[in-house]
């Protein structure tokens, strides 16, 4: 009986402890809002093949591309999309001494190459269910053209001098389709992307491989070529989105 008695007042008291003790509970789990829930990725390899008059002055392009996704409805049927791509479509390079006052034991690298950088953004349509998924979209935006020259050691690959010979830039507006092909979907979703782009530049200046000559006393000669810029863009990418 002394005993329960002791025992009553130290459970009241840790009791009232609990009651008024102000516990602040930490979430393990974080739980995504709405706007990461509805924006998605794409990581893409891209080809540029060119049309009309640009088909007759440059070759094929190869780069990267990325996508940004914002899903305007909860199922995801609508969406706005930004494409930033990068492209290379030709390269040339010569083994050279580096100065004439050196003379000729050291030698470095001389590269050229020619890049293209098209972006855009507008609306995407999707059909958001199924095992294939296919996607029209359009857009707006422009692109640049430029070449840059670059000299590194011709023992190592790090460039220590460069120029940008020329560059230009246009708008254009796009228009393309695809479809996505799901290979994981858990609480983060991996799809494959396919697809390709018709990209309706305006008229540019650009160089191509063999553009520029090299003078006597260092000087050069630039040889630009101008027309309208359509081309293609094939993708191959992977979409990241929950």
């Amino acid at each position: 009986m002394t005993l329960a008695v002791s025992v009553a007042p130290i459970a009241a008291a840790s009791a009232q402890d609990t009651a008024s003790c102000h516990c602040v509970v930490i979430q393990s789990s974080h739980s995504p809002n709405a706007f990461q829930r509805r924006s998605s990725g794409t990581l893409a390899f891209i080809q540029s093949r060119p049309q009309d008059a640009l088909a007759n002055n440059i070759g094929f392009g190869y780069g990267v591309d990325g996508t940004y996704m914002f899903r305007l409805d909860q199922a995801g049927f609508f969406g706005l999309r930004a494409d930033a791509g990068f492209l290379q479509y030709g390269e040339e390079s010569k083994h050279v001494p580096l100065s004439s006052t050196i003379g000729g034991r050291v030698q470095v690298d001389v590269s050229t190459t020619n890049y293209i950088v098209p972006l855009s953004i507008g609306p995407q349509l999707m059909w958001p269910k199924g095992s294939i998924r296919p996607y029209v979209n359009a857009g707006v935006g422009g692109q640049f053209f430029f070449t840059n020259s670059s000299v590194e050691g011709s023992d190592n690959s790090t460039s220590f001098a460069n120029t940008t010979n020329q560059w230009d830039k246009t708008m254009t507006w796009v228009a393309g389709g695809g479809v996505y092909v799901p290979i994981y979907q858990r609480r983060f979703n991996v799809l494959l992307d396919l697809g390709a782009q018709w990209v309706n530049g305006g008229r540019a200046r650009y160089l191509k491989p063999g553009s520029i000559q090299d003078l006597p006393d260092s000087q050069i000669a630039i040889t630009s070529m101008e027309s309208d810029t359509h081309m293609v863009v094939m993708r191959f990418g992977v979409r990241l989105g929950m």
